[in-house]
């Protein structure tokens, strides 16, 4: 399976799973359901896509600590 396949499945997969949730849930009538899942599952996949620059950033700014650990500073 190839990278896009796997995007649009994954794609697919979510799509379903937000209009059932909007659906059932909330009490929405399937139109409502359907649009409001087109809304939800490009933003989903788009924080998802933040989420690991800015973890990587995270961790590199914990790496580069301007004190030492207290641990380091004992020795």
């Amino acid at each position: 399976m190839t990278k896009w396949q796997k995007n649009a499945a994954y794609a697919l997969a979510l799509y379903a799973l937000v209009v059932l949730m909007f659906r059932f849930s909330s009490g929405e009538g399937w139109g409502e359901a359907l649009l409001l899942a087109l809304v939800v599952t490009p933003l989903a996949f788009w924080m998802g896509r933040l989420r690991r620059p800015m973890s990587e950033q995270a961790q590199e700014w914990g790496r580069r600590r301007v004190r030492p650990w207290p641990e380091e500073r004992r020795r």
